[in-house]
C-alpha cells in the first residue's frame, strides 16, 4: 500500500501567520510570546524526540499520535509549514511508512527552524 498525501491547498504555505494570530490573541503581546517560545523551547523539541524514539522503536503508532498533536498545535498558531509537515507525517506514520519519516526528518527540523526564525527575527528583534 502506498502513502496518501493529503491534499495541502486548503492549508496555506506560511511560516506562521503573525497577523491571524495576532487577532486571536486580541493583540496582546504577551500571550503571543508566551505560546511562540512555549512552541520553540518546550513543544517542539519534545515532538521532535518523540518522533525519533519512535523511528528507533519502530513505532509508527507513536509517531502517529506526536504528530497528530503537533499538527493540531501548530495549526492554532497558525504556524501553517509545520502544521502541514505534521499532517504528511502522520499520514506517513498511519500508512507504515517508517523509511519516508526517517528520510524527511531533517525537512522537519527546517520547518521547526523557520518558525523559530521568523519569532526571533520579526516578534522578538
Amino acid at each position: 500500500m502506498s502513502p496518501t498525501i493529503p491534499d495541502m491547498t486548503d492549508r496555506p504555505d506560511i511560516v506562521l501567520d503573525i497577523e491571524r494570530l495576532t487577532v486571536n490573541c486580541n493583540g496582546n503581546q504577551e500571550i503571543m510570546t508566551e505560546l511562540l517560545q512555549h512552541l520553540c523551547q518546550k513543544s517542539c523539541p519534545k515532538w521532535i524526540l518523540g518522533i525519533e524514539k519512535g523511528i528507533q522503536n519502530k513505532d509508527s503508532e507513536a509517531i502517529r499520535e506526536v504528530c497528530h498533536g503537533m499538527k493540531g498545535a501548530c495549526a492554532t498558531i497558525f504556524a501553517w509549514r509545520l502544521s502541514n509537515i505534521a499532517l504528511e507525517f502522520e499520514y506517513l506514520a498511519r500508512d507504515g511508512d517508517m523509511l519516508s519519516i526517517h528520510n524527511r526528518m531533517s525537512e522537519l527540523r527546517q520547518r521547526f527552524s523557520e518558525v523559530d526564525s521568523v519569532i526571533k527575527n520579526d516578534l522578538v528583534g
